[in-house]
């Protein structure tokens, strides 16, 4: 008996230990798993995508509005045909495919890891304030890497988190390199971005909650 209630206290004891210590998460495990597939647009080079884009915009342009199709863009779409049959191009798989594979690409970079679902985190990313007001944050959205959504592309889905803290926080900028701790929860949703050339629409796997902002140190 003594040893069962000793073996119970050291559970315990283990447990807590962990419920206290978040979870250290790379970007990398955001990614969800999912079933491998073959691209075949990843095998065509730049002018190859480009000539089966313009054939395919002709196409859709001679069925929703056949008179705006003029005779020097019908010329620029044979053209283009006539390029990818040279290479050997099936054009008409391609375009049965086109449908699939976008099907794919967006599964991936939506797919979310249900491992770290409604646990407590810690990681470090790239802050994009939504709100700065008197030098103070209180949302924003967590990026991988510096000028993402702004300056650079916007990443996947899964790659971006929403982050709302405990408490408004002051930054020195807006675009700060931070390391937050909070409860990850799958939400997937849509915030506009105000930047100053304009506004973008970013939408996101992943949000934290109840999180904690601090300055992020190099471990170099």
């Amino acid at each position: 008996m003594k040893k069962l209630l000793l073996s119970l206290f050291l559970l315990c004891s283990v447990s807590a230990v962990q419920a206290a210590s978040p979870i250290a998460v790379t970007w990398k495990d955001l990614q969800g798993v999912v079933e491998p597939y073959s691209d075949p647009f990843k095998a065509l080079t730049e002018d190859q995508i480009y000539n089966l884009s313009v054939l395919a915009r002709v196409i859709e342009m001679q069925k929703e509005s056949p008179e705006k199709v003029s005779e020097a863009r019908l010329k620029i779409a044979d053209d283009a045909k006539e390029s990818l049959v040279a290479d050997s191009i099936d054009i008409e798989y391609l375009f049965e495919q086109r449908l699939v594979i976008m099907e794919k690409r967006q599964q991936a970079m939506s797919s979310t890891n249900g491992l770290f679902a409604d646990q407590t985190i810690k990681m470090a990313g790239y802050m994009l304030a939504l709100t700065y007001e008197d030098g103070l944050v209180s949302e924003f959205l967590l990026v991988p890497t510096f000028g993402a959504c702004s300056h650079e592309g916007v990443p996947d889905a899964n790659q971006i988190i929403l982050v709302k803290t405990k408490t408004p926080f002051a930054v020195g900028s807006p675009y700060e390199a931070v390391s937050v701790t909070g409860t990850l929860r799958l939400t997937s949703q849509e915030k506009d971005l105000y930047l100053v050339d304009g506004q973008k629409q970013i939408e996101m796997a992943y949000s934290l909650e109840d999180t904690i902002v601090e300055p992020y140190v190099s471990k170099y």
